[in-house]
Parts: structure tokens; C-alpha cells; sequence
């Protein structure tokens, strides 16, 4: 809009200048220069005139081409005045024609459609890419979280996008991150759940070995120090809830076993080595038969078995009732 406007100024300024000075010496000497300037103007509007250009324009600029040929047509017979005269009439013109066009330019522009709506078949493939991992996730958690919604939306944008609906599938497409974040939360509700599981089982389990350990080593002449510093850990183990303080617990009990070298391995292998001494005294005694020591030996072996497949908790026990019977027994 603005450099018609600007080209319109110039033109009618300068037209106003050489109508002012009637003897002006560069007409004067150069007539056509008049024709030319006002043939300039006429080009330069031509080019900005559209098929969208209203008809009143289109008449108003005709007139102005009429004005340069009895512009042209005094300068051939050499009547400056006149020629000065239509050059100004003509200019004043195309002045008027070049000011509509630059009022009307909005009106003379072809409508514009509405944006075109791009293809998301990329942004649908890195949904399908990222729904991919997140059911991996879930599967590696034994998640029950459903994706069949899920898939059901991929088919429905999957078919907006063949039949190029491509507004309808950018709305699915939104559906599907919706319902990607509704599924994020819940999956993540259900592996805190079973990491909390999973921590307690773990917890449980060191228990249980702490109490075999204990049990061990009262039984073996573990020193006072050592059974309050695993019974204090033991019960700091007892209150720690989340994961992560879970973990901690179990490490100190770790580090008291090394501190100290306390393996339950070794402790069931010296309460074995008692036990086997305990038979060994009742077989010289000769206060039993042969069967009934044989079958004590086969429950030390059966113990060691446990062992050697690291199946201390069914080690223990088998080794606390053969423990109970040979207590009884006095030689």
C-alpha cells in the first residue's frame, strides 16, 4: 500500500511544480519530458491494477491514458500551454486512481481460505513410538493398566489421515496425549505400589536372616556387642517404611557383618560342627542304636545339602530340631 502512495505524491508533485512555473527552462527546452513522466505514472499503476481492481478505478485510470494522448497531442503541435495543462489534468488522475488503489487494496486481494491444516502423520508416529516403550514399561511391571482406548484412537487417526482429514486427526491426535498423560499417572501409581512391594519382601527377607544370625550366634557364643548392634539394626529395619530408607537399613546390617565377619554360612557351619560333635559323643556312649545315629547323620547331610543351594531358612530349621532332640539326650 505504501509505495503507491508515495509514487502518487511524487507524481502530483511534480506536476504541480511545472504547472507553477509556467516558464520553467527545463520544459521549456524539453517538452516531452512531460509526456514521459505522465507515461512513467501510467506504467507504474498499471502494474498495481488487478483483476480484483473495482471498475470505477478502472474507468478513472482510462481516463487518465485518454489525458496522455491529448498530452501528446498538444506537444506535437507544439502547444506547451495546452500540453502543460493535460499533464496536469493526467496526473491529477492517476493521483486519484493511485489513492484508490491504495484505499481499496484489501478489498482488491482474493479472499484467503482458511490455513490448511498439516499432515500429523509425524507427530502420530512419535505417539506410536512413545506408546510402544510405555506398554514395555508396563509389561516389565506386570502393570494392569489398559491401552486398548489407546490403540482404538491410533485406528480412528490412522483413517482420518488416509482420507485426509487431517483436522479431525489432529484433534484424535490431541485425544491421544490426554489420554497418554491419564496412563503415565497411572502406571506410575501402580510401579510405586510394587516397588514398595517389592521393598518390603526385600526388608523381610533380611529379617529373617538377622533372626537366623541372631539365633546363630547365641548358640555359638556371639559376644554381647555384636547381638545388640544387630538387634538395633534389626529394629531400625522394622520401622523403615519407604524403599529407599529400606535400603539404607540393609546396608548398615551389611556393614555390621563385615565390621564384625559375621556370615551366616560360617555360624551354620560351626552350630553343624557342635551338632556333629553331639553325635559323634552319643554314638560312643552306645546308649543308641546304629539306625538312630544314621538317621542323625542324614539330617546333618540333608542340612549341608540346604547350604550348598543357599537354602539357610530350611537349613535352620532342620538343624533346630536335630538341635531340640540332642539337647535331650544326656551321655
Amino acid at each position: 500500500m505504501k509505495p503507491i502512495t508515495i509514487f502518487s505524491i511524487i507524481i502530483l508533485s511534480t506536476a504541480l511544480i511545472l504547472g507553477a512555473t509556467t516558464n520553467t527552462a527545463f520544459a521549456q527546452d524539453d517538452p516531452s519530458i512531460l509526456s514521459k513522466i505522465a507515461k512513467r505514472a501510467q506504467e507504474k499503476i498499471q502494474n498495481q491494477i488487478t483483476n480484483f481492481t473495482s471498475d470505477e478505478t478502472k474507468t478513472l485510470f482510462e481516463d487518465g491514458k485518454k489525458g496522455i494522448l491529448a498530452l501528446e497531442t498538444a506537444l506535437s503541435n507544439e502547444d506547451l500551454a495546452l500540453a502543460k495543462q493535460e499533464f496536469l489534468s493526467t496526473m491529477k488522475i492517476f493521483a486519484q486512481v493511485s489513492h484508490q488503489l491504495a484505499s481499496n487494496q484489501s478489498s482488491q486481494i482474493e479472499p484467503s481460505t482458511n490455513p490448511t491444516t498439516l499432515d500429523p502423520s509425524n507427530d502420530l508416529l512419535r505417539m506410536k513410538s512413545y506408546v510402544t516403550s510405555l506398554k514395555a514399561v508396563a509389561e516389565n511391571h506386570n502393570s494392569t493398566v489398559e491401552f486398548s482406548p489407546l490403540d482404538k484412537l491410533f485406528t480412528i487417526a490412522n483413517a482420518q489421515i488416509k482420507s485426509h482429514q487431517y483436522a479431525k486427526a489432529t484433534n484424535t491426535i490431541q485425544e491421544i496425549k490426554n489420554t497418554i498423560v491419564q496412563l503415565n499417572e497411572e502406571l506410575r501409581t501402580q510401579t510405586s505400589q510394587q516397588e514398595s512391594n517389592r521393598a518390603q519382601i526385600f526388608a523381610n527377607k533380611y529379617l529373617q536372616q538377622i533372626d537366623r544370625i541372631l539365633d546363630h550366634g547365641k548358640k555359638t557364643g556371639m559376644s554381647e556387642e555384636i547381638v545388640l548392634k544387630l538387634e538395633n539394626a534389626k529394629e531400625s529395619l522394622l520401622l523403615a517404611l519407604s524403599p529407599a530408607d529400606i535400603i539404607k537399613e540393609v546396608r548398615n546390617i551389611l556393614l555390621i557383618q563385615n565390621q564384625f565377619g559375621i556370615s551366616e554360612t560360617n555360624l551354620l557351619d560351626l552350630r553343624i560342627s557342635n551338632s556333629e560333635q553331639k553325635i559323634l559323643e552319643i554314638s560312643n556312649s552306645g546308649q543308641f542304636t546304629q539306625n538312630t545315629i544314621q538317621g542323625m547323620n542324614k539330617n546333618i547331610e540333608t542340612i549341608k545339602n540346604h547350604m550348598d543351594k543357599q537354602e539357610f531358612e530350611q537349613a535352620s530349621e532342620l538343624l533346630k530340631a536335630l538341635e531340640t532332640i540332642l539337647e535331650k539326650i544326656k551321655v
